[in-house]
């Protein structure tokens, strides 16, 4: 879970995380959430309405072992239950480690993969029709 951790930290210090509530359910709503994840000690309301944004956004919503203090420590605040990540290629590598402790998230995590896949060859296509041709 610390490697985890490590990364939601250094995806926070990038400003790729969201923390809190209303601020995910602000970032779901525009589009850019890739990823929620959610504490594992989380009140059920605020469960319930990441599961409701997930579901809306069509992003995967992972549970984390660690609780909403050792999640806020991590990402330099008091208490966290829930936040989101907004970069594909972060929100691939946690959903990555989470499924190598939890097997369950292993479609998640190909999923994730899949997009960071889709949109690499979507800017490697947009580059070469903005250059005029491959790439030397």
């Amino acid at each position: 879970m610390a490697d985890v951790l490590g990364l939601l930290g250094l995806c926070r210090r990038a400003g790729q995380l969201t923390i809190g509530d209303e601020a995910v359910s602000d970032l779901c709503k525009a589009g850019q959430a890739k990823l929620i994840l959610l504490s594992a000690d989380a009140g059920e309301s605020t469960a319930k309405r990441a599961r409701r944004m997930s579901e809306q956004a069509d992003i995967p919503l992972l549970r984390l072992s660690a609780g909403r203090e050792e999640l806020g420590a991590a990402l330099g605040r008091g208490m966290c239950a829930v936040c989101a990540v907004s970069d594909a290629g972060f929100a691939a590598a946690a959903a990555r480690k989470l499924a190598a402790a939890e097997p369950s998230y292993q479609a998640a995590a190909e999923q994730l993969a899949g997009r960071t896949q889709n949109g690499r060859r979507r800017s490697r296509q947009s580059f070469r029709k903005k250059s005029g041709g491959e790439r030397t």
